[in-house]
């Protein structure tokens, strides 16, 4: 990987030391070029005039294809979003729910699983069980507390792939084994893994799967995508939608649903620069390899976190087993704020991170663009406030 090309092609980079990815991501030039390009021709020529129109089409029909190779999943499974949550609320507004059922989620949480999971439950009489987990439980803790909540009336499990607080990467496969061998639906929270882990739909089995477009992708606000399994895709019923979801649209007297496409959840237009933003943005992580791309940041967060633990004051919040890991690392500095550890790391050295609330510290998100030389100056800028 040739990560002073890649850098080259980030100009914040050039000035920041951009380690807040996990919130959005420095997009590429060319991602940016992408959208202005649309933002023109669209600007001169109009957007609905004969080839505009359709060269807008094959844009986003091509960033849906490329949704579906991040997931390692059929076309007809996926759809862009405009977000994570958007994704998540087609799912959980879609199922039939009834009184009575379980949804089971964990303490370490963001607002995107806990408040959906509640609203449910507020509206259908749903019970949502919170299982307490620690950053540093093992895996083999992490699946007896999540199978000691299951009763006969779970329906789902809805956690974080990775928790965006620790960065603690769970373990989803064994979950999935988990939930499958009892009908219990499995829906993941991916904010944190689209463009930063490898993606495998196919073979892992999960239920219901939603990223965003600007963060780990680096692509911008306004972009994500969806992936419902093929098997419970006319069980979701869409509760916000436009004509795609009827076979005849036009034809009043002759109501058809279509149950079995991913475009029924489409309520209306989307914006072609951001989807063509999308598309350039899945280029430039397929060019670098996710593979490539998953191996560099857990070698970065390791290095980090050996180098933040030796400084007397500091606590790494987040996982040390690799396996367990991701390129989010969290810690606190004994006596400082989150709030102001970040204040100053910006100040001081023009270092971007950010402060997460439960557990409380300060969360660095180390993506392939980012250096050992970063690494050494963020741990320099946590010892000068230790």
């Amino acid at each position: 990987m040739d990560v002073a090309k890649i850098r080259s092609q980030i100009p914040v980079l050039a000035h920041t030391a951009y380690m807040n990815t996990g919130w959005s991501g420095p997009s590429p030039r060319q991602v940016a070029q992408a959208m202005k390009d649309r933002i023109d021709l669209e600007l001169e020529q109009g957007s609905t005039t004969s080839g505009v129109y359709e060269a807008g089409k094959e844009i986003q029909a091509r960033a849906r294809e490329a949704a579906a190779r991040i997931f390692n999943a059929s076309v007809d499974e996926v759809l862009v979003t405009r977000n994570t949550t958007e994704g998540i609320n087609i799912v959980m507004s879609g199922l039939d729910w009834r009184q009575g059922d379980e949804i089971i989620t964990c303490n370490l949480e963001h607002g995107s699983v806990v408040v959906p999971s509640q609203m449910v439950g507020l509206r259908y009489g749903v019970a949502v069980k919170v299982v307490d987990l620690d950053p540093h439980d093992p895996r083999e803790t992490i699946l007896a507390k999540i199978e000691a909540a299951f009763t006969p009336k779970t329906r789902m499990v809805f956690i974080s792939h990775i928790e965006y607080s620790t960065g603690l990467r769970m373990p989803a496969e064994e979950i999935r084994k988990l939930t499958k061998d009892r009908g219990i639906l499995f829906m993941l929270d991916g904010a944190q893994t689209g463009g930063h882990i490898a993606l495998d739909m196919a073979r892992s089995e999960f239920d219901f799967y939603s990223i965003p477009g600007q963060k780990w992708l680096l692509g911008y606000e306004g972009t994500g995508a969806l992936f419902i399994r093929q098997e419970h895709l006319e069980r979701i019923h869409p509760a916000h939608t436009g004509g795609r979801a009827v076979a005849s649209p036009m034809d009043v007297h002759n109501f058809q649903p279509n149950p079995h496409t991913m475009e029924k959840f489409l309520g209306g237009s989307a914006s072609v620069p951001l989807q063509a933003a999308f598309l350039e943005a899945t280029k430039f992580i397929e060019e670098a390899g996710i593979q490539n791309i998953e191996a560099r940041n857990l070698d970065l967060a390791e290095s980090a976190k050996a180098k933040l633990s030796e400084i007397p004051g500091v606590t790494v919040i987040s996982p040390s087993e690799r396996r367990d890991s991701s390129g989010l690392v969290s810690f606190s500095v004994e006596g400082q704020t989150p709030v102001s550890v970040v204040s100053r790391l910006w100040e001081n050295h023009q270092v971007v991170v950010r402060q997460v609330a439960y557990p409380a510290g300060v969360r660095a998100s180390l993506h392939f663009f980012n250096t050992e030389e970063e690494v050494e100056l963020l741990a320099g800028g946590v010892r000068e406030l230790a």
